[in-house]
């Protein structure tokens, strides 16, 4: 059962996994993304959850202005909040990787290594939410 919904997002919680999924249902106008992911904040926080998995695979088209309010907007807003590294896997279509992976706009995930959150792309499920457990593992040793 989600723990959010609207009709083009729900928002999933695993306590056993502490993932926090947030499945888009559609496409998306700029205001929805924007209270989308202000939603999917707010339910981190709610839950204390870092470890996020973005399924945006239905989002019929990913517009770079859409991935540049992400990072230049958005992320700048989660450490602050959360207090920690937050983790995000993105669950991309195909097509959708590959257009990302070519935007000149779009960095690459060396983008991220300096900065309190780590973003990872992927077409496959487990490899998203192994590389979500694989973070969480990194934490707990480092600890």
């Amino acid at each position: 059962m989600p723990v959010f919904s609207t009709p083009y997002l729900e928002i999933y919680h695993d306590a056993q996994l502490q993932i926090l999924t947030a499945k888009w249902l559609r496409g998306v106008m700029p205001f929805e993304l924007h209270r989308g992911y202000h939603a999917l904040l707010d339910q981190a926080v709610v839950y204390d959850c870092r470890f996020w998995l973005l399924d945006i695979r239905r989002r019929a088209c990913i517009d770079s202005s859409d991935v540049l309010w992400t990072l230049n907007e958005f992320l700048p807003l989660v450490q602050p909040r959360l207090k920690r590294t937050t983790y995000l896997a993105f669950l991309m279509a195909p097509h959708h990787l590959a257009g990302d992976l070519a935007d000149g706009k779009v960095p690459d995930s060396t983008y991220y290594d300096e900065r309190p959150y780590r973003n990872e792309r992927f077409t496959d499920t487990e490899a998203a939410l192994a590389w979500l457990q694989h973070c969480q593992q990194l934490e707990t040793v480092a600890r």
